[in-house]
């Protein structure tokens, strides 16, 4: 596993000379130099009635002392705005700007507005946290610098809290190459319009290449303004602080939870980087959560899967000798993963496992079908989750729009 490194937030692309980025310079360098960190700032808006949180720490980096630029009176936006870590009465806008910028948002539950954050920093990156919020309520929001509008209205929702039992949810994954397919997928996403998104690992092809990630954040860009987005590490991140410069996730990012409703969700790391082994900090961490939760719902999801019907290779081994009698032990309802590009789904000792890897990388042909197997598709695709009380129903359905798989769940 490489050094713990989340805390430092800056570009870096090894091995590659990029010119003309508009947002991170990217040099050819053997040894990275960190960079200050950008900080999440809280900014407190005029009070609104105040919804019961979902205990979701927040990462808060701590600013190192820097010059002030002078802003830029016209700098635009390079990425963004894009939302992060909702909870019922928070949530994260990020974005970038070409140039430093002071960076505001502005809003409400009507287009009108009516309440404001401001990031007092001049700089070219931005993540506030807008607090106070209702759950499960939509917000609009713009994104500006010095009261001039950066962008156009867009909206978002808030995490449904534990009364709110109907909503729904995309999980998705592997989107790291065949940038047209991938655009397919995220339209198709968009066009059903969940409440968030979970996604699987491998979000670009090589973690430390910043024009890749321009890439990713442009196809993605409206889908990433309109609904809250909670990746996983996959192999192909390298562990990259990219990564972890761009995103802004509960605890240390690798690992974490969240709730949404009468749901628990649990990410974790299982990419060739994290270290789960029994004993490791990982692992502690996560038998604690699991024998810690008290929501009916409760998922898992990560990059290398635990049962797959292609060739089988040590990692899944060791995810299934590790992992599933955890999940077996507390009671997990499913366990979505990537990187076998395909959609399979298969059932193990009461746990539903699916691999949701069709966002754009070369699809992968089914070569060992196993006995815990229910169904496999070799197609792009996206999984679409809606739950109702205690019925989950999940269909999965082509770039196009076709559906080819549909199952429901009832709690016990």
């Amino acid at each position: 596993m490489k050094p713990e490194s989340q805390n430092l937030k800056y570009a870096l692309c090894v091995g590659i000379v990029c010119v003309g980025l508009t947002s991170l310079t990217a040099c050819a360098l053997a040894t990275p130099t960190p960079m200050p960190p950008t900080p999440t700032l809280t900014i407190t808006p005029t009070p609104l009635p105040t919804a019961t949180p979902i205990p979701l720490p927040n990462v808060t980096p701590t600013p190192s002392p820097t010059d002030t630029p002078v802003p830029v009176a016209d700098a635009a936006l390079s990425r963004g705005p894009y939302l992060q870590s909702v909870t019922t009465d928070t949530i994260i806008v990020a974005w970038e700007t070409d140039w430093p910028s002071l960076g505001e948002v502005v809003y409400g539950e009507t287009a009108a507005y009516g309440l404001s954050a401001v990031d007092p920093a001049v700089s070219m990156r931005h993540a506030l946290t807008l607090t106070g919020l209702a759950s499960y309520t939509v917000y609009h929001y713009r994104v500006e610098s010095g009261g001039r509008p950066l962008g156009e209205d867009a909206t978002f929702r808030t995490a449904a809290g534990p009364d709110q039992t109907a909503f729904d949810f995309v999980v998705f994954g592997d989107t790291r190459t065949n940038h047209h397919i991938h655009q397919d997928v995220v339209d198709r996403i968009v066009a059903l319009d969940p409440d968030f998104v979970v996604h699987t690992g491998d979000l670009v092809e090589i973690g430390w290449n910043i024009v890749q990630w321009e890439t990713f954040f442009r196809i993605e860009r409206e889908l990433l303004a309109h609904v809250p987005f909670f990746p996983a590490l996959g192999n192909h991140e390298d562990d990259s602080l990219l990564y972890f410069d761009l995103f802004y996730l509960p605890i240390n990012e690798r690992w974490y939870p969240f709730d949404y409703g009468h749901t628990r969700f649990i990410c974790l790391q299982v990419d060739d980087y994290g270290d789960y082994s029994p004993g490791s900090e990982q692992y502690a961490w996560l038998k604690e959560a699991l024998a810690a939760n008290t929501q009916p719902w409760l998922f898992v999801f990560f990059h290398f899967p635990a049962y797959s019907s292609l060739d089988e290779e040590p990692y899944e081994v060791e995810a299934r000798e590790t992992l599933t009698p955890l999940f077996e032990q507390y009671g997990v309802s499913i366990v979505f993963n990537g990187d076998h590009h395909s959609y399979q789904r298969s059932v193990a000792n009461g746990v539903t496992y699916i691999v949701t890897a069709g966002g754009g990388a070369p699809l992968y042909e089914i070569t060992q079908p196993d006995e815990y197997l229910v169904t496999y598709k070799n197609d792009y695709h996206a999984t679409y989750v809606t739950i109702d009380g205690d019925t989950l129903t999940s269909v999965v359905v082509t770039r196009e729009g076709e559906e080819f798989d549909r199952f429901t769940l009832t709690l016990p």
